[in-house]
């Protein structure tokens, strides 16, 4: 049964997959991004995770499974990283050498254009996650074996024995489980604003402590910090979103208020609209973005000369880009659905 979509996952989406663009930006290792690496990527496995609960996803045939994962995530895969190395080549006039070498890297899951290192990462953790709930019957042994999983690339001596693709998906699967199994919370009930103000201020104190991290670089510090700090970030921008969004109380299967203070509500919500509705946009073209940012990024900062270091050059750039990006979204949801999922 096909399941309405939930805005404020929309929104969730959307605002991780901006921070991504903004980590792109600001790479230093200043206290903003340290902490938006801090949870950014695990947020959007998380939310994955939600919506592979709330989908029911594990029931699904497997030759579905596989089909649907291929298209929404493995066709954009080649699609965005083809459109790039044609860019790179033109850049570097196609020395075949090294577009060889790079359209290699890029189907061993190591693509030029870095970002998209998620979509097969993605694909093989949901995937893995499907074969995981078929196989074990109980539900508490599923979640330990994800656990055990998640906890591998952090033993010592592990990154130089097993390649980094694998052990990346292994933390998604950690993270997809995450999101999985706490979906019933977190689609049903709302956290009060002093435990989400409470849990922000020590994911912030705990991403500060333990510096700059990261899953594609395999950068954790504390294992534990890591964790604390991505699950935390994760969780409090999810319940933020969703205590934002203007129709939160009617996803949850609630009525709104009674028409006397219908009038009063709709004026009270419609910052919220605005903000949720722009999110909820860039988390419907997350794929799109994901997959073309770094390239208008480099136009911003190497043709127009954009300095992007500062936090308003970086604020400017990242509103550059949505705005250059938004004609070609809507360009290839409109002619070329198929290419971005």
């Amino acid at each position: 049964m096909k399941r309405e979509r939930l805005p404020y996952l929309d929104a969730a989406r959307g605002l991780a997959i901006l921070l991504v663009v903004l980590g792109h930006i600001w790479e230093t290792d200043q206290p903003i991004p340290v902490l938006i690496y801090s949870f950014h990527v695990p947020l959007l496995f998380m939310i994955s995770g939600v919506l592979f609960a709330y989908t029911s996803k594990e029931q699904r045939p497997v030759k579905q499974l596989i089909a649907s994962g291929l298209r929404g995530l493995i066709v954009p895969y080649f699609f965005f990283e083809a459109v790039f190395l044609l860019i790179f080549g033109i850049r570097n006039h196609f020395d075949f050498s090294s577009q060889h070498a790079h359209i290699w890297d890029g189907l061993l899951l190591s693509p030029l254009n870095v970002p998209l290192w998620f979509l097969p990462t993605l694909f093989l953790s949901e995937l893995l996650l499907v074969l995981l709930l078929r196989t074990i019957r109980s539900r508490t042994c599923v979640a330990w074996v994800c656990l055990l999983l998640y906890l591998v690339p952090f033993v010592p001596g592990c990154t130089s024995v097993l390649p980094d693709a694998l052990l990346r998906c292994l933390l998604a699967v950690g993270f997809l489980a995450a999101g999985y199994f706490s979906a019933q919370l977190i689609l049903t009930q709302d956290l009060p604003w002093y435990l989400l103000l409470a849990a922000a201020a020590a994911e912030i104190l705990l991403a500060l402590k333990n510096g700059k991290t990261g899953i594609y670089k395999l950068t954790f510090h504390n294992p534990l910090l890591f964790t604390l700090c991505a699950l935390a970030g994760s969780c409090c921008t999810i319940f933020l979103l969703k205590k934002l969004a203007p129709d939160s109380r009617r996803a949850h299967g609630k009525d709104t208020a009674e028409s006397g203070t219908a009038g009063s509500a709709v004026r009270k919500n419609s910052g919220k609209s605005i903000l949720s509705a722009l999110l909820a946009l860039a988390g419907r073209n997350s794929l799109a973005i994901l997959g073309l940012h770094i390239i208008v990024l480099r136009v911003l900062q190497e043709i127009l000369g954009l300095h992007t270091s500062s936090i308003p050059g970086g604020l400017l750039a990242l509103a550059g880009i949505c705005a250059l990006l938004a004609p070609v979204c809507w360009f290839l949801n409109r002619f070329l659905p198929f290419l971005v999922g």
